[in-house]
C-alpha cells in the first residue's frame, strides 16, 4: 500500500482501528480490479476509506461491496 493511501487512513484511523483496518483493506487484492492494476486497486483503497468516515463497521461493509465490483466503491465516492 502506498504511504499516501496509509497517510488517508490514519486521518481516519489510529492504533487498533487503523490495524484492524488496515488488515480490511489488504482483504482486497489486484484480483478483485479491473486489468489487476494497481491504480484501480490504489483507488478502490481510497474510496473505501473516504466514504467509512472513521467508521470501521463501514469500511468492513465497503471492503465486501469492493470484492463484488470496485466500481460501485469508486462512483460512490465521486458522488462525495
Amino acid at each position: 500500500m502506498r504511504e499516501e493511501i496509509r497517510e488517508e487512513l490514519r486521518e481516519y484511523f489510529s492504533g487498533e482501528q487503523e490495524a484492524n483496518a488496515l488488515e480490511e483493506l489488504n482483504s482486497i487484492t489486484l484480483q478483485h480490479v479491473m486489468a489487476e492494476s494497481q491504480m484501480n486497486l490504489d483507488n478502490t483503497w481510497s474510496a473505501i476509506i473516504k466514504l467509512s468516515k472513521g467508521d470501521l463497521q463501514e469500511l468492513t461493509r465497503l471492503t465486501e461491496c469492493a470484492k463484488k465490483d470496485f466500481r460501485d466503491v469508486v462512483y460512490w465516492a465521486s458522488l462525495e
